[in-house]
């Protein structure tokens, strides 16, 4: 996607938020799901507890906007940034990126079959 459709995306993607809230909590919940899904199955197998540990956040809409938040919980994501970003001693693996580039064009479709519903 270029940038010029990337803006006109992020654009519907707000047009959404004000014209039709509840499709825009929906597509919202459908792509949290998404993207965690992608980061429990990119993050690496230690003893299983990170990625047994991805979690979707409730909506929040505190800056006029609906958001999740998708991440570790409390008690593994102080752990999880050491094999993601890495260390002195250990090679970054990125898996947190990964997750968000392979969950990208999945998220984006919801937005744009969203809008396609809205414009009927």
């Amino acid at each position: 996607m270029s940038v010029e459709g990337e803006a006109e995306m992020l654009a519907n993607v707000t047009r959404l938020e004000v014209e039709a809230p509840k499709k825009a909590r929906k597509s919202i919940n459908k792509g949290a799901e998404i993207f965690a899904k992608h980061l429990k199955d990119d993050t690496p197998v230690d003893s299983g507890a990170l990625a047994s540990d991805v979690k979707v956040g409730a909506m929040k809409s505190s800056t006029g906007r609906f958001e999740k938040q998708v991440g570790y919980s409390g008690k593994s994501a102080w752990r999880a940034h050491f094999p993601d970003k890495g260390t002195k001693k250990q090679r970054a693996q990125n898996f947190s990126i990964r997750a968000q580039e392979e969950s990208r064009d999945e998220i984006l479709e919801v937005y744009a079959e969203e809008m396609r519903l809205l414009d009927d």
